[in-house]
């Protein structure tokens, strides 16, 4: 399953229309309609200009009190229009099979060992201020064509991203771009032509949104030898206004015992460390996994947040760390 299009937004009692295009190699394509209110309404039209209901060959159609959800077999290939209505927040999603879908979209960035440099994906949410790589891989021997686009969380595109490709296999074709950040919410979009010359269109379901505090981990470790306390530390750059950050450190073991500070205050472009103790008990099982999960949140001056996951493995007390 691919997601074709994917909006959230509000519904003031006007009627509004959207247009998503359907591709000639898509075998089945469910539309979903949700409104957190009830009284809404969709009605969704092929490009032929027939309507989509109950009854009709190939279709599957379920009525809720909040919503609709339309499943076609084998769709028309064109614009479909669906035309929606009501009052409140409303979320519209479409669903294909196909084979045209993406396999991974992230933020990178150059690291490695010297001899094995690559792009490595960010930790969170990319950085305000400053263009970020942007690398987007996808199944695409259906295709003929394929650009790169922005899109709101209502679906409407902000810019068009200038995007290369690295090398030629389309069962797995990869590109690779810098991107201006916007300053809203956003959304990785694919669009081109299928191998039938219709156009299709491709949303990478989540949601990115440009952060002005940043987390990098500073690890010596990658195994935690049970029955010892280990420390690590992470760096907190804030790239925008001052701030004051507060630091919340989970794991689901656990092995947290203790962080410090909790709260950093940062100025422009400055940056602090945060250390955090870890106690692993005698007798844990070697091979358990631990997230450790770093989340900073400002509480004074402009509001920004993002976070870091760094998974850590428990080796047994005899090991050999392993410095990265």
């Amino acid at each position: 399953m691919s997601t074709v299009f994917w909006a959230t937004g509000i519904l003031d009692g006007k009627p509004q229309t959207i247009t998503i295009p359907v591709d000639s190699v898509t075998t089945r394509i469910t539309f979903t309609f949700s409104v957190d209110t009830k009284g809404n309404q969709l009605k969704l039209t092929q490009p032929s200009g027939g309507a989509i209901g109950e009854g009709l060959a190939g279709t599957e159609v379920t009525e809720l009190n909040c919503g609709r959800i339309l499943t076609v077999s084998s769709p028309e290939a064109g614009e479909w229009r669906a035309e929606i209505s009501g009052t409140g927040r409303f979320w519209m999603e479409a669903q294909a099979q196909s084979e045209i879908h993406f396999i991974a979209v992230e933020f990178v960035k150059e690291g490695g060992r010297p001899g094995h440099e690559g792009l490595f994906r960010i930790q969170g949410q990319p950085l305000s201020g400053t263009p970020a790589t942007l690398q987007a891989s996808l199944s695409a021997s259906a295709t003929t064509s394929t650009e790169f686009y922005l899109v709101t969380e209502g679906g409407q595109t902000i810019q068009k991203l200038q995007m290369h490709a690295v090398g030629s296999d389309r069962e797995f074709l990869e590109f690779v771009g810098s991107v201006d950040l916007p300053i809203v919410p956003f959304r990785v979009a694919a669009i081109g032509r299928d191998s039938n010359g219709k156009q299709y269109q491709r949303f990478f379901p989540n949601l990115f949104h440009a952060e002005s505090v940043e987390i990098s981990p500073k690890l010596n470790l990658d195994e935690l030898p049970a029955g010892s306390t280990e420390q690590v530390a992470f760096t907190v750059r804030n790239v925008g206004f001052p701030r004051t950050i507060k630091l919340t450190v989970t794991d689901p073991h656990q092995f947290v015992a203790k962080v410090e500070p909790k709260e950093l205050a940062l100025g422009a472009g400055e940056s602090g460390t945060v250390h955090v103790d870890l106690v692993i008990p005698a007798g844990t099982a070697p091979g358990v996994g631990d997230d450790l999960v770093i989340v900073a949140r400002s509480t004074a001056g402009p509001p920004t947040s993002n976070s870091s996951v760094v998974h850590l493995s428990v080796a047994s007390s005899n090991t050999t760390q392993n410095p990265r």
